[in-house]
């Protein structure tokens, strides 16, 4: 398909995220840069471009996977505040980037930038608990 989300092995996703797993209407990805620590993107499972392209059903069901897997980046890194982001220029599947931000920390009280400056990237085995904690706290 060519599709960023659709695609099951997409070669751009992976070298900058990777799969946490599947929710009602989404699938959640944990970013390799975690200059945000818990920075994930929501990717709504069926392809659409538009929020007001999806059914109400759909669409409940993923304002609640964006809700639930916001208030666990929340819960389990203790962010301050956390800013979603819808940014389908380039890449049109309908998608939220959930962005942890903590105080006194990088870019809180500013802007969100998609490619840090200075991207922060962890062992591999980080990468794993941090998708561990969030499978055990969706319940997935």
């Amino acid at each position: 398909m060519g599709c960023f989300y659709c695609d099951e092995h997409h070669e751009g996703r992976e070298a900058i995220m990777y799969k946490v797993g599947e929710m009602e209407a989404g699938v959640l990805y944990l970013f390799k840069d975690q200059a945000h620590k818990g920075r994930c993107a929501l990717a709504l499972k069926n392809h659409r471009k538009e929020l007001c392209e999806c059914e109400p059903e759909e669409l409940s069901a993923f304002a609640r996977d964006l809700a639930r897997a916001s208030g666990a980046v929340k819960e389990l890194w203790g962010c301050d505040k956390i800013n979603l982001g819808s940014f389908g220029d380039t890449n049109p599947h309908l998608h939220f980037h959930i962005v942890p931000k903590y105080e006194n920390g990088f870019e809180f009280g500013g802007a969100f930038a998609i490619t840090n400056p200075e991207p922060v990237f962890l062992p591999e085995e980080a990468y794993q608990e941090m998708i561990a904690a969030l499978r055990e706290k969706l319940g997935m």
